[in-house]
């Protein structure tokens, strides 16, 4: 069943507002306090009604939402729907806040440039290392943000975003349904997550197009 026209808007203006909406919150308190939101959008398309081929524009899902705000806030339909859009609340693991710190007093010269999803609905924590219930299909891997297809790697000011596109034939078969996503420094390894989030259902059946991205924003008080 696919998303009430209520809920998508409300979740596609709150995402694509997160930034003026920290930088609100910074004007009035002291630039020695810093702000730090992190922050998903989930999208499921259908392939027929929207050109995802992020080659030659990397962030274009995010451009996509951001013509879909303008839509809502000017009540027209000039841009397309996604079936489903989710804007959530990431939690950064503990070995992620640690791992960051030892690349900028390089300990480390690792990068985030991993993408997973799988099947749990389970809460996120802190301690966690890894996603709950990684996809293991045989057509399934972990996509490399700066190589794959549809992969986006990039800093816009104080933002941090990383995002990746996810076909049908990611998988042994379809429909498959997709909970959690995780932002990882390895390939494969387990205990090299940066950060996990989870989600209510995106069921992707033949011809959708699921994309995934994560924001990490900063911003310091103004006064």
């Amino acid at each position: 069943m696919m998303q009430s026209l209520d809920d998508l808007t409300r979740n596609v203006l709150t995402y694509t507002n997160m930034e003026e909406s920290i930088k609100s919150h910074a004007k009035d308190v002291s630039h020695h306090i810093k702000f730090n939101m992190d922050y998903w959008g989930f999208t499921l398309w259908n392939e027929s009604e929207v050109n995802l081929d992020c080659r030659g524009n990397r962030n274009i899902n995010y451009d996509i939402l951001h013509e879909l705000a303008n839509d809502f806030i000017n009540n027209k339909h000039t841009t397309p729907r996604p079936n489903k859009f989710e804007c959530l609340n990431n939690v950064i693991l503990t070995q992620g806040i640690q791992e960051s710190i030892d690349r900028d007093i390089a300990v480390s010269s690792t990068d985030l440039d991993y993408m997973s999803i799988g099947t749990s609905a389970t809460a996120e924590l802190e301690s966690q290392t890894d996603l709950q219930s990684e996809f293991t299909d045989t057509a399934y891997a972990r996509k490399q943000l700066s190589v794959a297809a549809g992969g986006s790697r990039t800093r816009s000011s104080q933002t941090m975003r990383l995002g990746m596109l996810w076909q049908d034939d990611s998988f042994d078969s379809v429909p498959v349904t997709i909970r959690e996503a995780g932002i990882h420094w390895h390939l494969s390894d387990a205990s090299k997550c940066h950060a996990r989030v989870v989600s209510t259902d995106f069921v992707m059946n033949a011809g959708n197009l699921f994309h995934a991205q994560i924001n990490e924003l900063q911003e310091n008080g103004t006064l």
